[in-house]
């Protein structure tokens, strides 16, 4: 058995070897690139999705920042509120003193009867 091959068809060989080898990691290069560029483009899509939605979180943030009350609008409310307030506070405690002043008038009644009867002498 021969085993010698001439160094033409060995190195033609090799070399066929070596090309083979070379398209298959171009192929590969190809089919990563063509990969990464996928996932690029989905992670893209996610992206533009979730700018979206803060874009929509953002706007409803906004629409209901401009229900809030201003400091202004408050202060002229709380300040009729104060009014008010006092208003009542006064017609309540003037109410009481007329209330204890009528109470004192009644628990006086007595005594002011019991003092008359002394004096005009029907009670010894």
């Amino acid at each position: 058995m021969n085993t010698e091959v001439p160094l033409r068809d060995y190195l033609e060989a090799r070399i066929k070897n070596v090309e083979d080898k070379i398209d298959a990691l171009t192929q590969l290069n190809a089919q990563r690139f063509s990969l990464n560029e996928l996932a690029i483009k989905k992670t893209e899509d996610v992206i533009l999705l979730r700018l979206e939605s803060m874009n929509q979180f953002k706007e409803q943030m906004s629409a209901e920042k401009a229900k809030y009350a201003t400091k202004e609008s408050m202060a002229s409310v709380l300040e009729a509120y104060d009014s008010r307030l006092k208003r009542l506070e006064l017609a309540n405690s003037f109410s009481a003193g007329k209330m204890w002043t009528v109470m004192a008038g009644f628990a006086a009644i007595p005594t002011v009867i019991s003092v008359i009867a002394l004096v005009l002498g029907i009670i010894r």
